[in-house]
């Protein structure tokens, strides 16, 4: 009877380190999507889509505002483009979260994840470090292609993967200029 349980616990133990194994084999690595932010950014702002949001509520808010005599609010939306126009050269000509642009698309990122095989999409600028058997996939192109961009941006956007980024530390708000 004890050479049974001997048998049986070491056939247990084998089949144990066989699935073990067996598991180590099949986890896949972790595929993530990665994207340049400007690209996208450039993409969303000089699309239709992006213009539509951008100067049409900000001039009726303006127009409402100094319509109704608020002088406050007229001042607070006087502030806003430039401002925004800060917002906007942090995220085209440097690092700066697009996080305002991804909302606007969230719906859609799932899609692009399961076309491109990735488990997380994320901004190129936002990976300081990733093992070595983390696999990465360049799904740039598939988020600009949710926005419709005239020949001229097209060009612009197949530059500025040439290009480096402006250090975001440099990219100081100058509201006077």
């Amino acid at each position: 009877m004890s050479r049974s349980i001997v048998v049986v616990a070491a056939a247990l133990t084998l089949l144990v380190a066989d699935i073990g194994q067996a598991q180590e084999v099949t986890d896949p690595a972790l595929r993530i999507g990665t994207f340049d932010s400007r690209v996208v950014a450039l993409a969303y702002y000089r699309s239709p889509e992006g213009l539509e949001r951008m100067k049409p509520e900000w001039d009726r808010g303006l127009r409402d505002a100094e319509a109704a005599g608020d002088s406050a609010r007229v001042e607070e939306l006087k502030l806003f483009m430039p401002s925004f126009q800060h917002l906007l050269h942090q995220q085209v000509f440097s690092t700066g979260s697009i996080c305002n642009v991804l909302r606007e698309i969230e719906d859609d990122l799932p899609g692009i994840a399961a076309a491109a095989g990735v488990d997380l999409i994320v901004s190129q600028w936002e990976v300081p470090y990733r093992a070595p058997d983390v696999e990465v996939a360049d799904v740039t192109s598939d988020i600009v292609a949710l926005f419709v961009v005239d020949e001229e941006t097209a060009g612009f956007l197949a530059q500025m993967a040439d290009v480096e980024p402006v250090p975001l530390e440099e990219m100081l708000y100058q509201p006077e200029q």
